[in-house]
């Protein structure tokens, strides 16, 4: 590891104590770096001081320091982050005729955010108008919109100070988690949260409402009671298809995945795309290709170990 004080730009290799975790998620979070240094008479750095980290000297994670903490000991603890937290700032745009593409290059370059490899989504968009919104939610709407209209779903990401953005479906990483790869798992099943099996929606009108959409999937009501989605529509939509989307999308339990302590491997990332099996879950077996939406990269006296968070498949949440 290597921090570079924004001051006076000297670089220090600081000594770490105890762990040291990358984490990184598929969508609108940059990612992090956390870990702990020990004060000594040469090191000095502060806020905005960049953050090299390497691990088998492959670079790893390039960011900036935003938190500082210390005790009494001396140990002051670090947190990092991409430059992609500079997407939290809130803007004001209007593009039209813009991709995917050409949106995140224009914002970086208003931002001063260094670009890599933007892949070329082809994807026109007609029109979108964002008003007071994260930069995250900019892109994160044209990403949308470009799956919505194509199916192809695009990742971005921070590969080392570049900012990237790259088809879903070439982030294949050659990585298998198993039952006997990994420490253990977390497998929730609940409707607790998002589930419903009875869409109620409403067109209204200055004197109230003016028209009702109605859809309910009668086989789950007898199963788990009623589970109403109540919303709106505006003047102009067709709220049958929307009812009839929403409770397609969300009358069955929501399902969701973690792994924790898997094999380490610096290929795999929020975005990446990996091969999970197991048939310890209970109610269901997964044996597939499935998505990181969150991969915590942990080192630790030498070992190497991941958490993971992962979507895909009957696994929805």
């Amino acid at each position: 590891m290597k921090i570079t004080n924004s001051s006076d730009k000297n670089t220090y290799v600081p000594v770490l104590e105890g762990e040291l975790y990358i984490e990184t998620y598929r969508s609108s979070m940059p990612s992090k770096a956390v870990f702990n240094v020990i004060k000594d008479n040469i090191i000095d750095f502060s806020e905005g001081s960049a953050v090299e980290i390497y691990a088998d000297n492959v670079p790893v994670f390039f960011g900036y320091v935003f938190i500082k903490k210390r005790d009494k000991n001396g140990i002051i603890s670090v947190t990092a982050y991409d430059q992609l937290r500079y997407l939290k700032n809130k803007a004001t745009y209007n593009f039209n005729g813009y991709t995917v593409s050409g949106i995140i290059k224009q914002i970086a370059a208003d931002y001063k955010i260094n670009c890599g490899n933007i892949e070329e989504s082809g994807f026109v968009i007609s029109n979108m108008t964002s008003d007071e919104k994260t930069l995250f939610d900019i892109i994160q709407s044209s990403i949308d919109t470009t799956y919505l209209s194509t199916g192809r779903l695009y990742v971005l990401y921070d590969d080392f100070g570049k900012l990237s953005l790259k088809r879903a479906e070439n982030m294949g990483v050659d990585y298998i988690v198993k039952d006997d790869t990994a420490e253990n798992f977390s497998y929730t099943s609940s409707i607790d949260s998002n589930t419903y099996n009875q869409i109620r929606l409403t067109l209204k009108g200055k004197k109230g409402i003016v028209q009702e959409y109605f859809k309910k999937n009668e086989e789950s009501v007898s199963r788990w009671g009623v589970l109403q989605y109540t919303g709106s529509i505006e003047e102009g939509e067709d709220g049958n298809t929307k009812a009839l989307s929403i409770l397609n999308t969300h009358s069955k339990a929501q399902r969701s995945l973690s792994i924790s302590g898997a094999f380490g491997d610096l290929n795999v990332r929020a975005g990446s795309v990996i091969y999970v099996r197991t048939d310890k879950t209970g109610d269901i077996a997964i044996d597939e290709a499935m998505t990181v939406e969150s991969c915590r990269h942990r080192f630790k006296n030498g070992v190497h170990t991941m958490d993971l968070s992962l979507r895909g498949g009957l696994i929805n949440s």
